[in-house]
């Protein structure tokens, strides 16, 4: 036997026989016993707060200690001071970290709060003078405008596209309305990436020709036929197409916003594009701060029960959207709909409609940076019919038959996007009589939307509130119309308005 077939025949030097006490384990098997405490950390970590510094959650240490900032105004403290006190516990319990909240209530503010910080290390305050992006919520100011030009009669909700923007009426889209485009029945949830003469980024919306093109060629997804399918970022794109066409001075959405509603309204702040100042991108604009992925993930493990249990979870906690489901199954697919429509590729992620760059043209259904003081200002006006709430002193919003046409209930259809079927009217808004829970806020007509994160506006007519929450602590996706911190907030805020007016029921005799 040769030396080369006697190494190879010999047994290693260092090989040692597995020990019997040791048990062949199959990655399965080690999965099914390590499960306890996967489950265990999950929750661990759930229970300590989304909104921290990943050190402080995963080992307790570099901790802020700073105590949370909260400034404002607050009335009827007797009512709503319990409102103020649920706002200031989603901070200690590091479910937000910093944001605004505003209530109008028959025109006046009751609560006008500024809270929590800008970092996770919590060293820069959250005052009055933070602008906040939130998203979709802008779609409630696109929406008034549109209002408003109806009120001038420059556009008229039943009216063809095309009879604005004639280059509009090709590839099926020849019979789209102005109602089908607000209420996202238009057939251009998202732009065709098969459009190859013009592959989409940020910086072709600063070729307003080239754009313009762009929109119009894009063909009808439902080769005409009428389909709610969520006009998540086009809305406004093609909304803009049209006022510009039809305004005076050629003006877009966010140029009649700065130069007309924050002139009649002083205390105003709604930016579309640039901010007043270049500095103001630093200093003023607040960053957000994303829902960690491990909570998601945990969510998507644990138990309902455990999740909304008292002493375990947070009673509160809606159920994730079921697109986040499918998301992380990649049950979507690159080429769904709903994954062209919501993450598309130039911007696959919230993040990256955070951007200078994406701001630097103004795309009104998500690009809006504000605060909850301007949004529940304007929502009061709404609550008020369209009509000033300082008679007198400044214009109505819009007028009493216009505010009638926009708020008009117009359809509730299965939505091809999100799979919700959201009842909506003319305007675009949701209005619904069953908005969240059982609680107060059952069966009272709320009107509005929200953003992704879970900023919100809306205004309830029947009791003169008009309602705003903006946050910087990008919440998980529970619903189209925000999470669970704006509903419960806004369900505080109906029970303290019943109980002023009388309207609660009176607890059962003994």
């Amino acid at each position: 036997m040769s030396d080369k077939q006697a190494t190879a025949t010999a047994p290693a030097a260092n090989s040692a026989p597995r020990p019997s006490f040791i048990p062949r384990l199959t990655f399965f098997q080690i999965f099914i016993r390590l499960l306890p405490a996967i489950l265990f950390a999950l929750y661990t970590y759930s229970k300590k707060g989304a909104f921290q510094p990943p050190l402080c959650i995963a080992f307790g240490v570099n901790c802020p200690r700073n105590p949370t900032h909260l400034s404002g105004l607050l009335e009827r403290p007797d009512y709503y001071g319990q409102v103020l006190r649920y706002y200031g516990n989603l901070f200690t319990q590091h479910e937000d970290l910093g944001g605004s909240l505003a209530v109008f209530v028959d025109g006046q503010p009751v609560i006008d709060i500024f809270a929590g910080a800008k970092d996770l290390a919590k060293m820069q305050t959250y005052n009055n003078k933070t602008l906040q992006q939130v998203y979709s919520t802008g779609k409630v100011i696109e929406g008034i405008v549109i209002a408003q030009l109806v009120d001038q009669g420059k556009l008229d909700y039943e009216k063809k596209i095309a009879e604005y923007w004639p280059e509009f009426a090709q590839n099926g889209k020849e019979d789209v309305r102005l109602v089908d485009l607000m209420t996202h029945e238009s057939g251009v949830p998202f732009l065709d990436d098969d459009d190859k003469a013009n592959y989409f980024s940020w910086s072709h919306l600063a070729d307003q020709k080239s754009f313009s093109e762009r929109l119009a060629r894009q063909p009808h997804l439902f080769d005409g036929k009428k389909t709610r399918a969520y006009h998540a970022f086009n809305r406004g794109w093609y909304l803009n197409e049209i006022v510009r066409r039809v305004d005076p001075k050629g003006r877009t959405i966010g140029q009649i916003v700065e130069q007309d509603l924050m002139t009649a309204y002083s205390d105003l702040e709604l930016y579309y594009a640039k901010l007043p100042k270049e500095s103001d991108w630093e200093e003023r604009l607040s960053p957000m701060h994303d829902y960690p992925v491990l909570r998601i993930l945990g969510r998507l493990i644990l138990p309902r029960a455990i999740q909304t249990n008292k002493y375990l979870g947070h009673p509160g906690t809606l159920p994730l959207h079921s697109m986040v489901r499918k998301a992380v199954y990649n049950k979507f697919g690159t080429a769904s709909m709903a994954s062209k429509a919501l993450t598309p590729r130039f911007a696959p992620m919230p993040k990256y409609f955070r951007i200078k760059e994406a701001h630097t043209i103004e795309s009104t259904s998500f690009s809006l940076k504000t605060n909850a003081h301007s949004l529940a200002r304007i929502a009061s006006m709404m609550a008020n019919g369209g009509a000033s709430t300082h008679p007198g002193e400044e214009p109505n919003l819009l007028s009493k038959d216009a505010y009638t046409k926009a708020t008009t209930f117009h359809s509730t259809e299965t939505c091809e996007v999100t799979g919700e079927a959201l009842p909506l009217s003319a305007g675009g808004w949701v209005k619904t009589r069953n908005f969240y829970g059982d609680g107060p806020l059952k069966d009272v007509e709320v009107q509005g939307w929200g953003g992704a994160g879970g900023s919100l506006m809306v205004w309830i007519e029947e009791l003169g509130i008009g309602f705003a929450y903006v946050t910087n602590a990008f919440g998980a996706p529970e619903t189209v119309l925000g999470d669970y911190r704006a509903k419960t907030l806004l369900d505080r805020v109906v029970y303290a308005r019943k109980q002023e007016l009388g309207l609660l029921p009176k607890p059962a005799e003994k």
